[in-house]
């Protein structure tokens, strides 16, 4: 007997095996990436040059973020290093030579090649947010005052994005062994461009570039009112319409599949290049509020809003309120402020309260805000957010000492008493406020240089030898008494202009 065996089962005609999902993919792109591999390059760098620089700064989000998130500083740690490493995945089977192996697989080329790009981005992005989240607890556990600030973190994540997807598209375009430095020099050099274009102009499309500073992250935004989304959600726009553009030049060469497919490319490309016009227009028409960018199509009333507060509050010569966020600063403003109010108690429009009012916005940042003093009973209006001579405060100077805190309150202070708001003032104001800091301490010799110390540029007054300071030295030399009845008789008249050198006793 001759045992038949069983036929042999055979597949159906024209069957394929199944291609490996999407997600499937990217897992196994993501497990070979080599990603990691510059990560700890990259941490030590986002260590020495986005969390050690602000660990100097005062304890406020404002402060200690202005030079890694309102400069772009976590973006320009990131970017050379990820474009680079991005660009040496894309030219992986070109530099390799399996260009025609792989383009006989299942998926077409370019949807292979966004899943590489995906598993790439994926550990770009989450060591973004990683090291971020570190920095953020550390500001945490040193107790930095106000809100974090989120919009800024999701433009660098943006930006993280943007520059993996043009590494990677130029690794498709150009796939060679030199494109990876390539890569990496073109980041470092368009951040290096937008770092010199964000800090001269204020205004127009560069407010979209990622590191441009001017006029939209300064003080007190998060701490009296939010920060604006204004201009992040812009960024955002034009950072994301870069991303989908080069992604859709990748899809563009005949080997990335057919031709369907690459009109679809063509489609992306155009869509993307869309958005990125979209945001520059948009930026165009973006001007500066007290409160931030205010971009017209893109901004929400609500947003203008002062963030609830109860203040902390000292003194009993003159009641000294502030936020919350400032505490650590009452007792030296408490202290400042008390002396130079009991100088001048009992005259017409001294105050007798102190309150802080939340810094505006400018062109200029820090540029030396006006107090002001309003109402009845007269009240104090401090904008001490404005002031970058905050006690301990250093930044990337020496710290700030007390005394000279202490003379720069008196210098605003006096400048707002007198009557000169927010120019130098009249002749006679200035020969006022010239004694009566010499009153307080401070030699007429230091007080231009106080003046310029305090950004009060435009108060500066003409060297000590100048009729405005002999008028000073005379009523200097007065007794108090006769000096402070002076003053009572003629401060409505002086505030008001009236009053010529000659008339200063």
């Amino acid at each position: 007997m001759i045992a038949t065996g069983a036929p042999a089962s055979r597949a159906p005609a024209g069957w394929r095996p199944a291609a490996p999902s999407i997600l499937r993919l990217w897992w196994i792109e993501f497990r070979r990436s080599p990603m990691p591999l510059i990560l700890p390059l990259i941490a030590v760098l986002f260590w020495f040059d986005s969390y050690r620089p602000s660990a100097s700064q005062a304890p406020l989000y404002p402060l200690v973020t202005f030079w890694n998130m309102g400069q772009g500083h976590t973006i320009i740690d990131f970017a050379p290093f990820v474009a680079g490493m991005a660009a040496w995945t894309g030219a992986r089977d070109g530099r390799r030579g399996t260009g025609d192996l792989v383009a006989a697989t299942a998926r077409p080329r370019w949807v292979a090649q966004l899943a590489t790009w995906a598993a790439t981005t994926t550990w770009a992005l989450a060591a973004y947010l990683v090291f971020v989240g570190v920095m953020f607890a550390a500001y945490a556990h040193r107790g930095v005052q106000g809100e974090p600030p989120w919009w800024w973190v999701a433009v660098g994540v943006t930006g993280v994005a943007t520059f993996t997807a043009a590494g990677f598209a130029l690794g498709v375009l150009i796939p060679n062994r030199f494109v990876a430095p390539i890569a990496a020099f073109a980041a470092f050099l368009a951040m290096a461009l937008s770092s010199k274009i964000g800090f001269s102009d204020g205004s127009g499309w560069a407010l979209i570039l990622p590191t441009d500073s001017t006029g939209n992250f300064q003080q007190d935004s998060g701490i009296f009112y939010r920060y604006l989304p204004d201009l992040p959600i812009a960024r955002m726009m034009f950072l994301a319409g870069i991303t989908v553009a080069v992604l859709g030049l990748a899809g563009l060469p005949p080997a990335a599949g057919g031709r369907r497919l690459r009109m679809a490319a063509v489609g992306v490309t155009a869509a993307g290049l869309a958005a990125t016009g979209a945001a520059v227009g948009l930026a165009t028409t973006a001007r500066l509020t007290p409160h931030g960018i205010d971009i017209p199509a893109l901004h929400d009333a609500a947003s203008d809003r002062l963030i609830a507060y109860t203040p902390v509050c000292a003194g009993s010569g003159i009641r000294v309120c502030l936020n919350p966020a400032y505490k650590s600063y009452l007792t030296d403003t408490t202290a400042a402020l008390t002396a130079v109010a009991r100088d001048v108690a009992g005259l017409p429009g001294a105050p007798v309260r102190a309150v802080q009012s939340p810094a505006a916005y400018s062109t200029g940042g820090q540029s030396g805000q006006p107090m002001t003093i309003s109402g009845q009973p007269p009240v104090l209006s401090v904008p001490l957010g404005a002031y970058w001579f905050l006690p301990g405060n250093s930044g990337f100077n020496p710290p700030v000492p007390v005394q000279m805190y202490d003379q720069s309150i008196w210098l605003v202070f006096l400048q707002a008493f007198v009557g000169a708001g927010t120019g130098p003032g009249t002749p006679p104001e200035q020969a006022v406020r010239a004694a009566l800091l010499q009153s307080m301490g401070v030699p007429f010799a230091a007080q231009n240089g106080l003046l310029a110390d305090t950004y009060l540029t435009q108060a500066l007054s003409a060297p000590a030898s100048t009729p405005v300071y002999a008028a000073a030295k005379r009523l200097a030399a007065l007794p108090d008494a006769a000096r402070h009845a002076w003053l009572a008789t003629h401060l409505v008249a002086l505030r008001a202009g009236r009053l010529t050198l000659a008339q200063v006793p």
